[in-house]
């Protein structure tokens, strides 16, 4: 018997995109955060963990902030006690809220957490906790975890300028985000892709970055002109 599962698509209920940051980060999909180190990629991730553990609208967001929600973090790249809390706390997070992890995640194994958001940091890192399966495949496994669990998956990776897998992760993502630096201590956020929202209805921004060593946050956020 064939293993093919047919729907019918006039049995298919149609209902609108959820946003975590309209037009920018899709509820139950995955958007990748790309952009040169030294820009504020963590930095970004970190920030928008806080709002979302607090209940703090999105930067220049028009959409009603949330009730606040439980958040997933993976981060390979910065210690948890003398980086990521200070910062998490510079950014005025809930810090109950805030769940990280080591090792791949599923969603079973957050589904008494029930986060609204998941940050993978770096994702090159989390990829390669399996070295055998293709990375397209462990790529599926990213998609279906922000299916299963309805949460925003934040993918953050500086991409190679060619490479199969750097292309693998470009396609799988539903929006990708890249940051630039444009000077004077300020750096630009732009939607480069997006399969879910016009590219021309959601402007770039603007921030800067304030405070030293682990205690930075991000500030100042304005339209780009």
């Amino acid at each position: 018997m064939s293993a093919i599962r047919w729907t019918v698509v006039s049995e298919v209920q149609a209902k609108p995109v959820q946003w975590l940051w309209e037009g920018r980060i899709p509820y139950a999909k995955v958007t990748l955060l790309d952009g040169e180190p030294g820009t504020g990629k963590s930095l970004l991730a970190i920030d928008l963990a806080a709002r979302v553990s607090n209940g703090t609208a999105m930067p220049l967001s028009r959409l009603k902030p949330g009730p606040a929600a439980n958040v997933v973090l993976f981060n390979d790249d910065d210690n948890l006690a003398d980086t990521i809390r200070p910062r998490l706390e510079a950014a005025g997070a809930d810090l109950s809220r805030i769940r990280c992890v080591t090792g791949e995640i599923s969603a079973a194994d957050v589904l008494e957490i029930r986060p609204a958001l998941i940050i993978v940091d770096p994702l090159s890192v989390y990829l390669s906790f399996e070295s055998d399966p293709p990375t397209r495949q462990i790529l599926k496994s990213i998609t279906n975890l922000a299916k299963e669990t309805g949460a925003a998956v934040l993918a953050v990776q500086h991409l190679p300028k060619n490479g199969t897998w750097a292309n693998d992760v470009y396609d799988v993502a539903r929006s990708a985000l890249l940051i630039s630096t444009i000077g004077h201590g300020r750096h630009r956020i732009a939607v480069t892709k997006s399969n879910l929202k016009s590219l021309g209805d959601v402007p770039p921004l603007v921030y800067h970055i304030e405070g030293k060593d682990t205690t930075v946050h991000l500030a100042g956020w304005a339209d780009s002109i």
